[in-house]
């Protein structure tokens, strides 16, 4: 597959739908200056060539009882990569990668019960080329609306977009496995399923695929964004815009200090997740950064200016198949989507 060429638009474009991935065509014109037609084109064209595609975050209360566990696997007698295929026919994996360091293979296990986080653990015992397991189950995770940024937005654009969608600048969230007050009704468990598979999906578009009524679809598709049972999130091949290092920090962290840490960590533009685990060390953090060298300027700038951390652990992701349940390829782009399944 061709990879599409960018102008600036496109980045714009790209940069606007991961603040709102939901926001009409219009209102993204608005604010890019754009004509509306003009955007949804751009769009379309850069999802043919597999390279962004608006899917829906499930909220873990719908989808799972229990925290992720992150899990980190050595490797005998076998390479990395031909532990990382074999691991792609396992159950519950939103995340796989092969990284730097002494664990070649990285892993997220996010299963619906304990008992089947269990399983999937233990089954990765069995797989040929697997040495050993370190298994860190997640305490907290601070999980934001905008989890990342790629800066392609002057300052004003991105005012706006945050005024759109009604959001706060740094707000930050503690990710749980808090379920709904009551359970899904039919209406609302189809509606939900949808929306993760298109993040775009319109409640007329739902109304059709799920035989509902035009009324109630709207009124579904509201509460069920309203409540945050789905969050839109746009999904790209990062590599293909110029982000080419995704990272781990693993940090020790004096008592008493993690949630601070965590909330510093969080808030710079450069990661993408910050989790509090059970292990010898205190917090696991993921991002996303150009290259190697901005990956030492992050450690060095930004990560020795907070307080409270003992000490650092880095490793690079060298690839990275699989991410929130979307499987990726830099050939070939998007690939097949393992969403959960609700509860």
């Amino acid at each position: 597959m061709t990879r599409p060429l960018l102008d600036e638009l496109d980045r714009r474009l790209i940069g606007a739908l991961h603040l709102a991935p939901r926001a009409t065509w219009d209102d993204l014109g608005g604010i890019l200056a754009a004509d509306a037609s003009t955007l949804k084109r751009r769009y379309d064209r850069l999802f043919e060539a597999r390279m962004v595609r608006v899917i829906g975050q499930a909220d873990w209360g719908v989808h799972s009882a229990s925290m992720p566990v992150h899990v980190f696997l050595d490797v005998s007698g076998d390479t990395p990569l031909a532990v990382l295929d074999r691991l792609r026919d396992l159950p519950h994996l939103p995340v796989l990668a092969q990284i730097s360091g002494d664990y070649p293979v990285y892993a997220v296990v996010h299963a619906p019960s304990e008992a089947a986080t269990s399983r999937a653990i233990d089954r990765m015992f069995s797989v040929p080329g697997v040495r050993r397991v370190k298994a860190l189950p997640a305490l907290s995770t601070l999980r934001r609306g905008i989890t990342w940024d790629p800066g392609f937005l002057t300052g004003v654009e991105r005012d706006d977009l945050l005024a759109l969608i009604g959001a706060r600048p740094g707000a930050t969230a503690t990710a749980t496995t808090t379920p709904p007050a009551k359970p899904l009704g039919d209406a609302e468990r189809t509606v939900v399923a949808l929306l993760i598979q298109d993040g775009r999906a319109s409640a007329a578009s739902i109304a059709r695929a799920a035989g509902l009524a035009t009324s109630t679809a709207h009124r579904v598709v509201r509460r069920v964004l309203d409540e945050g049972w789905v969050r839109p999130r746009l999904e790209i091949v990062s590599e293909w815009l110029g982000f080419e290092t995704p990272f781990i920090l693993r940090l020790r962290v004096a008592p008493g200090e993690t949630p601070e840490v965590m909330r510093r960590i969080d808030h710079l533009p450069q990661t993408r997740l910050v989790a509090h685990v059970a292990s010898d060390l205190s917090v696991l953090a993921a991002g996303l950064v150009t290259d190697r060298s901005a990956v030492a300027r992050f450690v060095d700038d930004e990560l020795s200016a907070i307080p409270g951390i003992l000490g650092a652990g880095v490793d690079i992701m060298l690839t990275e198949p699989r991410r929130y349940w979307l499987d990726r390829d830099l050939a070939s782009g998007l690939g097949i989507f393992h969403a959960p399944e609700l509860l």
